[in-house]
């Protein structure tokens, strides 16, 4: 069944409706709906009427040839318009499918209707015929017109079988071969063809360009195996953190058991939540809920909380109190020392002083950062601020001065896990699966490069060249390393963020890697991609205090748009 839908907004004239009614009800279209609009000048009076169905009719009478045609020349493209005129007004008639719009040149689509819609009214109608070139006018002129055939006086007329059998008997106006020629040119022809055998022949895969990705496909996603711990009794810190979006309520909502489903299954020595968004007299009341939701070895609570803006920003910190204290990684959770901000460099920064952005863990062997980085704004208001290291507040600097610090003085390695809010490779941005160069010719262009049909990315918050230029320079100047990247540097689709503004984006694995842990360069030098571990290289003894897994969880259910990361750190025996 195929229907036409037809809009009235305000003022549509009613002798243009019972045009339109006539008009469809000649019609068979090979299209699953159409609709016909009035053409105005802007588009919010058509938004501001809906559809209504007017007419139904079955398809009939339509050649075979001509869909033929149709679906050979056109293919499944844009949607393309084209104008019916009438005195009353002026309108445009889509043509839609089932799945996609279609696109119909003129040439087709005047040929379809004269054989589809032979009783088509032909009042007001532009008409669709292909205009004839000079070339085919001519043609048309040169060739002269058939006229009546006449007896001549006197002759008979010969029967049609004669007149053939006398065309048949006529000797061809060929030249004679010998024998010797044609054997020559047989034995050419032969050597021809044995000097285009010993020719190497291309490969068809050289000859084809790589594929984009199908739009109805979800992004393909790496296998990224996760690290076997140790059999024996061994003292292993994990880490997990998740961007919880505002923790009041994920309490309060059906996500209350996704995060303890989380938490049950991972077992993390220490909990970071980001963007808890709760307000300093907010914390008891949710801290009692939290107690109550986890398990009970969790009950040790460190918060840091915006005091700059309500209902914004702030991360936590949470302790699980082992039951064997002899290999546990944190023997006295409620000793642990636990500081907010960035000490005296960040004093004179309101943004690191009063937003509730950091919280640092000093653990006897280690210091863990738990930071969410602030973003740089739907209007990148915040940019300047994130990456300008000659201006006079710069969180990026600040943060990069502030691990060499804990690193020199503390004399103590650091792991550093959170929400960046910045997407480091082309590998972390779905957009850029899409490019025909990706990945390894389109990560080495120059920065700037890689945004090329994608000029939009580069005003998108954490998306910017500015914060993926600073993002590698905090990795060097402070010694840090992508350990997710460290163990699995060719990994593709494998996301942290999915944007909850449009629903596909999860299913179809359409996300960006903005959640990292980046950990101190002594701890990774035995670090090594999966594969080559699985192969049994081997670099020498490992250090004693080393990183042994890096991992996302996306593919679990998440507690908001953001999934949690995780990062197994190995600790020295007691």
């Amino acid at each position: 069944m195929f229907q036409a839908i037809h809009m009235q907004p305000h003022r549509f004239h009613e002798k243009s409706t019972r045009f339109c009614q006539r008009w469809v009800g000649r019609c068979a279209w090979q299209s699953d709906c159409f609709i016909v609009l009035p053409k105005f000048g802007h588009r919010q009076m058509e938004r501001r009427h809906p559809f209504r169905m007017f007419h139904e009719t079955q398809l009939s009478n339509l050649h075979g040839k001509v869909l033929e045609s149709l679906h050979s020349r056109t293919g499944a493209l844009a949607a393309r318009s084209f104008e019916m005129s009438h005195p009353c007004t002026t309108f445009w008639i889509l043509l839609l499918s089932l799945q996609k719009l279609v696109s119909y040149s003129k040439c087709i689509l005047s040929c379809w209707l004269s054989q589809a819609c032979p009783r088509r009214p032909s009042f007001g109608l532009r008409s669709m015929a292909p205009k004839k070139t000079k070339a085919a006018a001519s043609k048309a002129c040169e060739s002269p017109s058939k006229e009546p055939e006449t007896k001549a006086p006197g002759k008979t007329p010969r029967k049609r079988g004669a007149a053939k059998k006398a065309e048949d008997e006529t000797p061809e106006p060929t030249a004679k071969r010998s024998r010797a020629q044609a054997t020559a040119e047989k034995t050419k022809s032969k050597a021809a063809d044995a000097d285009e055998a010993k020719k190497p022949k291309k490969s068809d895969a050289s000859d084809e360009k790589p594929k984009k990705p199908d739009k109805n496909t979800p992004l393909k996603r790496s296998l990224t195996p996760r690290e076997e711990l140790p059999t024996e009794k061994a003292r292993i810190l994990k880490v997990l953190s998740v961007n919880v979006a505002g923790l009041r309520a994920v309490l309060n909502g059906e996500k209350a058991n996704t995060l303890k489903d989380l938490v049950q299954a991972e077992k993390p020595d220490v909990l970071c939540l980001n963007e808890h968004k709760l307000k300093p007299e907010d914390v008891e009341e949710n801290e009692a809920k939290l107690k109550e939701l986890l398990p009970a070895e969790y009950s040790v609570m460190h918060w840091n909380c915006s005091t700059a803006k309500k209902g914004y920003s702030g991360v936590a910190v949470i302790f699980r109190e082992a039951p064997d204290k002899d290999c546990a990684a944190i023997s006295a959770p409620a000793e642990v020392s636990v500081k907010p901000g960035m000490g005296s460099i960040g004093d004179k920064d309101p943004i690191i002083a009063e937003e509730g952005r950091i919280l640092t863990v000093e653990l006897p062997e280690l210091y863990l950062v738990s930071t969410y980085v602030p973003n740089s704004g739907m209007t990148l208001e915040r940019l300047n601020y994130r990456v300008d290291r000659q201006a006079e507040k710069c969180w990026d600097r600040a943060l990069t001065e502030y691990i060499k610090c804990l690193q020199t003085d503390g004399k103590k390695p650091v792991v550093m896990i959170g929400d960046f809010n910045c997407c480091h490779r082309v590998e972390d941005i779905w957009n850029m699966y899409t490019r025909p160069d990706f990945p390894e010719e389109l990560a080495q262009k120059p920065l700037a490069d890689q945004y090329t049909g994608l000029s939009a990315l580069k005003k998108s918050a954490g998306l910017t060249p500015e914060e993926r230029e600073s993002f590698p320079r905090l990795l060097e100047e402070a010694s840090l390393v992508d350990t997710f990247r460290a163990r699995h540097p060719d990994a593709t689709g494998v996301f942290s963020y999915f944007s909850q503004r449009v629903v596909q984006n999860r299913p179809m694995n359409r996300g960006l890697r903005l959640d990292y842990a980046l950990a101190s360069s002594s701890m990774c030098t035995h670090l090594k991609p999966a594969a080559a571990e699985s192969q049994g290289a081997e670099d020498g003894d490992p250090p004693p205090l080393r990183v042994l897994d890096s991992y996302i969880l996306d593919e679990r259910d998440m507690v908001a748009d953001h999934a949690a990361i995780g990062c197994t750190v190995l600790l020295p025996s007691a």
